[in-house]
């Protein structure tokens, strides 16, 4: 398989730069859009490159360099102008977090490989499959806060878009000839409007896995560690799991080291700093002197009991039993033609008629369209 020619582009660093690309592409009817950020390197989050295309020429957006980028909004929030992306969550959210850009309509060639029943759909695979080549990806997990960018890692930029509309192209035709366009379409509509995923105030041990089996003195030490960490990562502006890692703070919790000694005992703590390891040691004491009436608990939400639903169970059986037979004949992934949160909630409203399936919130216009008599019939036999 022949390595991907590196496409031609365009960088752009300047006002006016910036006003010269969106002469051209204010007269696209269709855009390829990509972008890329760091959260692996650095503190927090940040936007470093937007790549774009018209299908003619490839800009690269400097981010770092151009903080306002107020000219594209018109273009990307332009309703006849469609934007190609792959695996567009986290791009559509970036522009619309840090630049106030509300990204729609969009494509994603993402979602539209998987509802061609593509079991592999990054973009080098999909693209792989569609023309034969090999898309090089070796930066993408480089520090995309540098400056200069390297030519290399510019090119790689610019091959994320190259191909975007070409591939959309033949994917619209696949999808229309399977009667799946629609749903597509539909997915990507939904896609663009998700709100921003903002950490809920609370503890951070919320959202750390395994939490809610801890008991409440653990629960302490590893709300105390997660908020030194926090602490260490803003300091020394890296990311918080590059301070030390969620299996470290799993053995603080088990090993519970009340000394320097009883810390360096851990893995990988030895290589610290001893103003790093007294932090450290200071959350796990701090945890540990916390009266038994200051601990913190998981909060355990009102779980809906099964038994309080007459047969749930069996509908919920009989709705995966049917859902796994039409996947095998549409060649899906079972997620795709009814997600198992879905059949939870068809299973709790059971649905018999066309009026009661319009009802339930997770149901799709395309799924009720194209299987919503199956549902009902099923759950009428329930």
């Amino acid at each position: 398989m022949p390595t991907m020619p590196q496409p031609e582009y365009l960088m752009v660093e300047t006002p006016q730069g910036l006003h010269e690309a969106c002469a051209i592409l204010s007269r696209a009817k269709i855009i390829a859009l990509d972008m890329e950020a760091d959260t692996l390197f650095h503190y927090g989050e940040t936007a470093c490159l937007a790549q774009l295309s018209d299908g003619a020429q490839i800009w690269l957006v400097d981010l770092r360099r151009m903080t306002d980028i107020s000219p594209l909004k018109p273009i990307l929030e332009n309703a006849a102008v469609e934007k190609v992306l792959h695996g567009a969550d986290y791009d559509i959210r970036l522009l619309r977090r840090y630049f106030g850009i509300n990204c729609r309509p969009i494509f994603d060639t993402e979602v539209a490989a998987r509802f061609l029943g593509m079991r592999l759909s990054s973009l080098a695979e999909v693209l792989g499959k569609r023309f034969g080549v090999v898309l090089d990806k070796k930066f993408q997990k480089s520090d995309w806060t540098q400056r200069p960018l390297s030519v290399e890692m510019c090119s790689y930029a610019a091959s994320d878009v190259h191909w975007l509309i070409q591939l959309s192209g033949l994917m619209k035709e696949d999808l229309v000839n399977l009667g799946r366009l629609a749903w597509v379409e539909e997915e990507c509509d939904i896609l663009a409007c998700l709100p921003d995923r903002i950490r809920k105030p609370g503890p951070l041990f919320l959202s750390f896995k395994g939490a809610d089996l801890l008991d409440r003195r653990s629960l302490a030490i590893l709300e105390s560690l997660l908020q030194a960490r926090e602490l260490l990562a803003e300091q020394r502006d890296r990311p918080p799991f590059k301070v030390f890692s969620s299996d470290t703070i799993r053995e603080i919790i088990r090993e519970r080291p009340e000394t320097d000694q009883g810390l360096l005992q851990i893995a990988g703590l030895g290589r610290r700093s001893g103003t790093f390891r007294a932090v450290v040691l200071t959350a796990v004491k701090d945890a540990l002197n916390l009266s038994d009436e200051r601990l913190p608990e998981y909060p355990r939400g009102v779980r809906r009991k099964p038994s309080r639903v007459h047969h749930f169970q069996e509908r919920v059986q009989g709705l995966k039993e049917w859902r796994d037979s039409r996947s095998a004949i549409l060649g899906l992934d079972g997620s795709l033609v009814c997600a198992n949160s879905l059949i939870q909630e068809l299973a709790v409203k059971r649905p018999v008629t066309p009026e009661e399936l319009d009802r339930v919130e997770r149901l799709r216009k395309w799924q009720n369209r194209e299987f919503g008599a199956e549902i009902c019939n099923v759950l009428s036999r329930l």
